[in-house]
């Protein structure tokens, strides 16, 4: 397998929230896209400090797949209430950094690194040189309306 990494990106936020309905929002965004989520990582830190890592593919063909590993770092968090549609709620207030690390994934099952398939594979890359162009286009397309999303859920 290669990887071919795509690049970095990560927002900031700080002020009221609900990370359990962000949570849900964002395994909901990904799943919707054609990703499959895989929680790798949760580990507490002292009081309500906490860090959540995922693995999220979305495979293109059996040759080609994307990857996004995203960790969601909440610091600060303390309980407190607030007004929805008249109503008291439980919310939190505090930081959230979400980080994306977006990597194109090549022969991810491994089919091209024996034998003469080994022997063809560069021949095949150099060939569909422009198709690897136009996905990692598209991958970064969209890793910018995830963003764009996040951005937007917390207003």
């Amino acid at each position: 397998m290669e990887i071919i990494p795509v690049g970095t990106t990560s927002v900031q936020y700080q002020g009221l929230m609900d990370d359990q309905n962000f949570y849900n929002f964002m395994k909901d965004t990904l799943q919707g896209i054609g990703y499959k989520v895989n929680e790798t990582s949760y580990i507490q830190f002292a009081g309500q400090n906490y860090a959540i890592t995922w693995v999220a593919k979305k495979f293109i063909d059996d040759y080609m797949a994307y990857r996004i590993t995203i960790k969601l770092d909440y610091r600060g968090l303390t309980e407190t209430t607030a007004t929805k549609d008249g109503k008291q709620i439980k919310m939190k207030t505090g930081t959230v950094q979400i980080t994306l690390v977006s990597d194109i994934l090549l022969d991810y099952l491994d089919k091209w690194a024996v034998g003469v398939s080994k022997l063809i594979r560069p021949i095949f890359d150099k060939m569909n040189k422009d198709v690897l162009v136009q996905r990692r286009n598209t991958f970064e397309n969209e890793i910018q309306n995830i963003k764009s999303s996040i951005q937007s859920h917390f207003g």
